[in-house]
C-alpha cells in the first residue's frame, strides 16, 4: 500500500510534476489551497462582489465551480456566485453537458443561467460546418462562447467572469503563439484580464496553475459526474494535436508545462506589456458590445452564417 505524503492514509492520487501521492482528503485540501493561493497571488477577487463562473459541463469548469463554491463560502462570504452555461446544440453531447450543469448546480445550491443557442440566437454550432468557418470550427465556437459569456456576465451585473482554463490550455496557447510569433496574442495570455470598460467583464482563470489531470481528480474526489466523451466537433483539431505533442515533451522533460507558464508570466509577459500597446476598443455598430473594429468578431460570424443560409435558401 502506498501511503499519502501528508498523512498515513492510503494514497489515491499521483501529482506527477510534484512526484507526490495523496489520499482523497489531502488531495482536496491541496487542490483548493492551490486555487486560493492563485486567487490571492493575482488579486483575482479584489473588490469583487458578483462572480460568474462559465461552466461547460466538462471536468475543468465543474471542478472550478465546486471548488469556488467551497472557497467563496469559507473565504469570501461577501461574494455572490452565479453559474452560466451555453447549450451549443451539438446533438448527443450538449444535452448531457446541460444535464450535468443543472444537476451539480442544484446539488450545490448555486444559482445558474442556461442559455440555449438555438432558441436565443437562431443557430447551433454544427450549423457553422456548412460555412467556410467549418474548417476551423473550434475557433468559431470559441468566438461564440467568449462573446456570449461576456455578454451574459455583463447583463447579470457580474464584476468577474471565471473560466475553467487550466495549465494545459494555457501552455497550448503559448506554444501556438510563440511558434507564430503572435506577440499581440501572447500579451493577452494572463491569469487576469483586467477591464475598465463597463461592458467588458474582468476575466479570471483560477485553474491556471492546475493541470487537466488534477481537475479530473478533484471532480472524481467530489463525486462530480464526468462526460463519457469529448466534443465530437473537436476530433482531429490542431489544438488537440498540439496538446498531444506537449504531453510528449512533458514526458521527456518533466515539469515542462509549469516551466513554460512561469517563464511567460514572470519574465516575458512584463516586458511584452511595456512594448505592446493595449488595443483601443470601440462599440460594435450592430450589437453595441466592445469591439476592436466597427463590427465585433461575433457579429461578423453571425453575418457570414446568415449570408450562407440565404444562399442555400435561394
Amino acid at each position: 500500500m502506498t501511503s499519502c505524503r501528508l498523512c498515513s492514509s492510503q494514497a489515491a492520487y499521483l501529482i506527477e510534476h510534484a512526484k507526490m501521492m495523496l489520499c482523497r482528503d489531502c488531495f482536496i485540501k491541496y487542490y483548493e489551497k492551490k486555487i486560493y493561493n492563485t486567487i490571492m497571488k493575482y488579486g483575482m477577487l479584489r473588490g469583487a462582489g458578483r462572480v460568474t463562473v462559465a461552466v461547460s459541463g466538462g471536468k475543468d469548469s465543474m471542478a472550478l465551480l465546486a471548488a469556488m463554491n467551497r472557497l467563496v463560502s469559507e473565504k469570501f462570504p461577501g461574494i455572490k456566485l452565479i453559474a452560466i452555461h451555453i447549450n451549443l446544440g451539438i446533438e448527443g453531447y450538449s444535452e448531457r453537458c446541460q444535464e450535468i450543469v443543472e444537476n451539480v448546480c442544484e446539488d450545490l445550491g448555486i444559482e445558474h443561467v442556461i442559455y440555449d443557442l438555438s432558441s436565443r440566437e437562431g443557430y447551433r454550432i454544427p450549423d457553422l460546418k456548412s460555412t467556410p468557418l467549418g474548417r476551423r470550427i473550434c475557433g468559431a465556437c470559441g468566438t461564440v462562447k467568449r462573446y456570449l459569456m461576456n455578454r451574459l456576465a455583463y447583463e447579470i451585473g457580474s464584476d468577474r467572469l471565471a473560466t475553467g482554463h487550466n495549465l494545459d490550455d494555457v501552455v497550448e496557447l503559448l506554444f501556438e503563439f510563440y511558434l507564430k510569433g503572435s506577440v499581440e496574442d501572447l500579451v493577452r495570455v494572463r491569469p487576469v484580464s483586467w477591464s475598465d470598460n463597463p461592458k467588458m467583464v474582468t476575466k479570471i482563470k483560477p485553474l491556471i496553475e492546475l493541470t487537466e489531470r488534477e481537475n479530473m481528480y478533484y471532480a472524481m474526489a467530489q463525486g462530480i459526474p464526468l462526460l463519457a466523451a469529448s466534443c465530437p466537433l473537436a476530433k482531429g483539431s490542431r489544438m488537440l494535436r498540439r496538446k498531444r505533442l506537449i504531453g510528449l515533451i512533458e514526458r521527456e522533460i518533466p515539469g515542462f508545462k509549469h516551466m513554460l507558464y512561469k517563464s511567460h508570466v514572470k519574465r516575458i509577459l512584463p516586458r511584452l506589456e511595456k512594448t505592446v500597446p493595449e488595443p483601443s476598443l470601440t462599440e460594435c455598430e450592430k450589437c453595441g458590445m466592445p469591439s476592436l473594429s466597427n463590427m465585433c468578431s461575433y457579429c461578423k460570424l453571425v453575418s457570414r452564417l446568415a449570408a450562407r443560409s440565404a444562399e442555400n435558401s435561394t
